[in-house]
């Protein structure tokens, strides 16, 4: 009898032993103190380095051929760029990280050389010398990883471009085969300016752009050179004379979800009614579900506003700072700092509308426009509104795309990534690319 009590003892122990075995188990993935199932998608970002490089393009892509190689190294905090050429000399020196996330550029001498801001190991946007130049995008893309099922990247076209019946905006899927080395990209489709699909002020679902024409999917490869991956490929796109031309691409994609694209139009004839020899874009990745626009626009961003006017072939880039604050609707406020100095407070002259979501694209609002102040020169539009200030301020149609960084811990913050991307009516581009801090 004592016995049979003594094996009944154990037995109950060892039953309340694996009942809190289990309940301490489902408190520790509940709390976030076991790592996450494998996610589908993207896979999660490493830890960065001390050194990053990233490969992307310059602003004014049309007239640039060439990609861009950028470096950061912060344990010697020295930078290098410049284009990707065998007879290119990068820029070099050292830089200095302001309170508030920027990095400033120095010369040789210490002088100022740029300004850059920095997502270590996922992407940066950089401006390489003053206000008059076009700005970098660049991604880091240390390895050939796979991608669990189909992502959607979407993306916007770089500064520079006009509108018409020209590319604008678009979005592209990518999967892989399980070693990261075998691509294939699907479904990529392609919009027109704005300004020319929304004819009222209540805006249009934006229209097809004539071409190029891409197959429903094409295939690439990713290979690793001196530390960073792209993945290459040459989709075969009809054009406006109804013939084909081969575009050689280059593709450099975080795991955070940060993508660049680049595309050779150098073999296309003139009477094809294309008049760039290389385009670039500039995107995220597609948010898991849609978003709140109250998260998104009261968070914390500092970017780079970027200003293109065609006819004189001149360009404005300067340092942003936005949201922070309430928000009235889906308006976003911000602005430009006094006398670029970012550890100032940001001036409020500057206004995002984000308007309604897409519900085909979660993280896309095509009915988005961008105010800004009126100077007659790179901001300039018809008709100047007064502010409530009473200063005068131009108001363009834009597309936004708002990609959430690729964290997929269960007790980390969404964080944000913003492109916007707008035109005035002569066509000339004016981007926003902000990061949240």
């Amino acid at each position: 009898m004592m016995e049979l009590l003594g094996t009944r003892k154990r037995a109950l122990l060892c039953t309340l032993l694996w009942v809190c075995l289990f309940v301490l188990s489902a408190m520790m993935t509940g709390c976030g103190g076991s790592k996450p199932a494998t996610q589908a998608g993207l896979p999660l970002p490493v830890t960065a380095g001390p050194v990053n490089s990233y490969v992307g393009g310059l602003g004014d892509s049309p007239s640039t051929q060439s990609t861009w190689s950028v470096t950061i190294d912060h344990s010697q905090t020295s930078y290098s760029y410049g284009p990707v050429s065998p007879t290119a000399v990068p820029v070099v020196g050292a830089f200095a990280s302001l309170t508030g996330g920027f990095l400033i550029l120095l010369n040789q001498n210490g002088y100022q050389n740029g300004l850059a801001l920095e997502i270590p190991g996922e992407a940066i946007i950089l401006r390489p010398g003053d206000s008059t130049t076009a700005p970098v995008f660049a991604v880091q893309q240390a390895s050939c990883f796979p991608i669990n099922g189909n992502v959607k990247f979407l993306f916007a076209f770089t500064p520079g471009l006009t509108g018409g019946s020209r590319p604008f905006s678009g979005r592209i899927y990518a999967s892989t085969n399980s070693d990261g080395k075998s691509w294939q990209f699907s479904n990529q489709a392609q919009y027109i300016a704005p300004y020319v699909y929304e004819v009222t002020d209540g805006g249009n679902v934006p229209s097809s752009a004539t071409f190029p024409g891409y197959p429903a999917g094409y295939s690439a490869t990713c290979s690793v050179s001196t530390g960073s991956a792209v993945v290459n490929s040459s989709p075969t796109a009809y054009f406006n004379n109804g013939l084909t031309y081969t575009l050689p691409t280059q593709s450099v994609i975080s795991p955070a979800g940060f993508f660049f694209q680049k595309q050779d139009y150098s073999n296309v004839d003139p009477a094809a009614g294309w008049s760039y020899p290389v385009m670039s874009a500039w995107g995220v990745s597609e948010p898991s579900v849609p978003l709140a626009i109250n998260g998104v626009a009261t968070a914390n961003y500092l970017g780079f506003f970027a200003e293109a006017n065609l006819s004189t072939g001149t360009y404005r880039t300067r340092p942003v700072g936005f949201g922070n604050a309430p928000i009235a609707g889906t308006v976003m406020n911000g602005g430009t700092f006094p006398n670029e100095d970012p550890t100032q407070p940001v001036t409020q002259n500057m206004s995002v509308k984000f308007g309604t979501q897409d519900p085909l694209n979660d993280g896309v609002y095509y009915l988005a426009t961008l105010t800004v102040p009126y100077d007659g020169g790179q901001s300039a539009c018809g008709t100047p509104v007064p502010n409530p200030n009473g200063t005068l301020s131009c108001t363009y149609r834009a597309v936004a795309m708002v990609g959430t960084r690729n964290y997929q811990y269960a007790s980390t913050i969404e964080q944000y990534a913003i492109i916007l991307s707008a035109t005035d009516e002569s066509g000339n581009q004016k981007t926003l690319v902000l990061f949240q801090q």
